[in-house]
């Protein structure tokens, strides 16, 4: 069996209180890193200087000239300066189990023509841990082609591949042209994984190897909002011209459902979503039109005041 060498990419920007615990969490493998590249654009906190104080011969400090988080473009040079044949992501507030790679590595094994390599995950929020959702059928490891992929995705509502507990070949990111970096702030990361299950297939793993921190320092998901176009969608409708009959289907709900995220999302914002009932699926999206249209219509002022009475409701639960 030929091991895979796994370049860990890792954008940094402000996260000195957790980028010693995550650099350390991949130094622990089971299976060593072939390389660490921490890519770190321009931060003020002290993070470079804590990363380039652990002096250890895998890491490789690379710098961006842009201030300010910049995760697509950070991981976009990281694999450009990489030398491993697949890479693996670690964003510098999360976490890696010690069997990461390694179990990585079997999945891998088992099937070496994968494209992709995903293990289960936790969220950890302040209060709360709380497993990934995953359907019953991945309950056991195996292989997805893209319909098994959008089937496992739709199904829970959650993406069946998170980025800190994914590996993928080199090679087959630059056939899928790499993060959206210039072209989305927010959403890249699923919108880079369907490209490459449209060109090949993904290796999961059912075991919980890695730790999504929700409540970490400076995080981006929380500074950006979900007023414009979900990213994927301009790449699921250049998939659908090459789709499947059941691809094609997949694919038109998937838009409605990430639709339906960003419009659910765009009521606790001031601003007025920019995504058009044109950009829905029809007839099958009926309720996701209902929930645009409640967006673009309800005043901010209510909208807001209706999603604090919420929160004011939920804690008294």
């Amino acid at each position: 069996m030929t091991v895979p060498h796994f370049s860990v990419v890792m954008p940094l920007y402000n996260k000195a209180a957790h980028v010693r615990a995550a650099i350390e969490s991949a130094l622990d493998q089971t299976l060593a890193p072939h390389e660490i590249l921490v890519i770190d654009n321009c931060s003020t906190d002290g993070g470079r200087e804590l990363v380039a104080a652990i002096g250890h011969e895998r890491i490789k400090l690379l710098d961006l000239p842009t201030p300010g988080p910049g995760g697509y473009a950070g991981r976009n040079l990281g694999i450009h300066a990489a030398s491993g044949d697949w890479i693996a992501f670690l964003d510098a507030d999360d976490l890696w189990q010690p069997d990461h790679l390694a179990v990585l590595a079997e999945g891998i094994a088992a099937d070496p023509q994968v494209h992709a390599a995903a293990t289960r995950f936790d969220h950890v929020f302040e209060d709360r841990t709380q497993p990934q959702r995953i359907v019953h059928k991945l309950e056991e490891a195996q292989t997805l082609d893209l319909a098994g992929f959008l089937s496992a995705w739709l199904a829970v509502r959650e993406c069946p591949m998170w980025t800190g507990a994914i590996a993928i070949r080199r090679d087959a990111l630059f056939e899928a042209g790499l993060f959206p970096e210039g072209r989305a702030v927010r959403g890249g990361d699923k919108d880079l994984w369907l490209r490459v299950l449209a060109q090949g297939t993904l290796r999961y793993d059912p075991r919980v190897t890695a730790v999504f921190h929700r409540d970490s320092d400076n995080k981006v998901s929380k500074s950006t909002t979900t007023l414009d176009l979900p990213c994927l969608v301009e790449t699921a409708r250049t998939i659908l011209a090459g789709a499947t009959g059941r691809e094609a289907s997949l694919l038109r709900r998937l838009v409605n459902q990430e639709i339906a995220h960003y419009a659910r999302y765009a009521m606790k914002y001031p601003g007025r979503t920019a995504i058009r009932l044109g950009d829905i699926y029809l007839p099958e999206g009926t309720g996701t039109a209902a929930l645009l249209l409640a967006a673009k219509l309800i005043p901010a002022s209510i909208r807001q005041s209706g999603h604090a009475l919420r929160n004011r409701l939920l804690a008294r639960a």
